[in-house]
C-alpha cells in the first residue's frame, strides 16, 4: 500500500512539473509577442526624431518606416501565422483592411515550362497582406477617406523573384500611395520552379 501510494505520488508530481514547464513555455512566447511589439515601437520613434532634425528628409523617413513594419510584420506572420499576424494588427488598433483577391480574380499567365497555379500565388498574398495593411494604414493617418481599389501586375521569375511590377489600373487617387504599395510587392518572393516565368494580374480593395 506505501508503494503504490508513493507511486501515485511520484505521478503527480511530474504531471504537475509538466504543466508548470507548459505554462513557462506560454508566458515565455507572450512575453516575446510583447517585446517584439515594443520594439517595433520605439525603432519607429527613434526613426522619426532622427528624420525631423534634418530637412528635407521625410520620404527617407517613411521608407524607413516601412521597410521596417514590412519586414517585421511579413516575417512574424509568416513564422507564426498569418492570423497571429493580423491579431497583432487589430491590438495595435491599426485601422484599414485590404480584401483579399479570390483564386477566380487573380490571373494568372504560364509562359516556357512554369506552372504557378492562382492558388498558389493567393497563399502568399495572404501571408503578405499585413505589410500593405500597413501601408494603407500609414496613408489613412494623412487622409482618413481614402479607399478604392488597385489592380496590379506582377512578373515573376523561376526563382520566385519578382522581376516587375506594374500598376495596371487604380481608384485611390493617391500617386504615393500606389507606388508604395507597388514598391511593397516589388519585394515578394514566391516559391522557385525549374524554368520558365508567370505574369499574374491582382486586384487589391481598400476600405476604411
Amino acid at each position: 500500500m506505501i508503494s503504490r501510494g508513493l507511486k501515485a505520488c511520484n505521478t503527480e508530481s511530474m504531471v504537475n512539473m509538466k504543466i508548470c514547464k507548459m505554462d513557462k513555455f506560454i508566458i515565455a512566447i507572450v512575453i516575446a509577442c510583447v517585446a517584439f511589439i515594443f520594439s517595433g515601437c520605439n525603432e519607429e520613434k527613434g526613426l522619426v526624431e532622427n528624420s525631423s532634425s534634418s530637412n528635407g528628409s521625410e520620404s527617407s523617413q517613411d521608407s524607413s518606416v516601412h521597410d521596417y513594419y514590412n519586414g517585421g510584420y511579413e516575417s512574424f506572420g509568416s513564422f507564426f501565422g498569418d492570423q497571429v499576424g493580423s491579431n497583432i494588427l487589430a491590438a495595435q488598433k491599426i485601422k484599414g483592411s485590404v480584401k483579399m483577391p479570390s483564386e477566380r480574380d487573380i490571373k494568372v499567365k504560364n509562359k516556357n515550362g512554369a506552372d504557378r497555379t492562382a492558388l498558389d500565388i493567393k497563399k502568399i498574398v495572404r501571408m503578405r497582406t499585413p505589410g500593405l495593411r500597413h501601408v494603407y494604414y500609414k496613408y489613412l493617418k494623412k487622409n482618413s477617406e481614402l479607399q478604392g481599389k488597385v489592380t496590379l501586375k506582377l512578373t515573376i521569375a523561376a526563382d520566385g523573384r519578382v522581376t516587375d511590377v506594374s500598376i495596371v489600373s487604380s481608384t485611390m487617387q493617391n500617386r504615393k500611395f500606389d507606388a508604395e504599395i507597388q514598391q511593397s510587392m516589388n519585394r515578394w518572393v514566391f516559391h522557385r520552379m525549374e524554368s520558365g516565368e508567370t505574369t499574374v494580374t491582382i486586384p487589391f480593395t481598400f476600405t476604411e
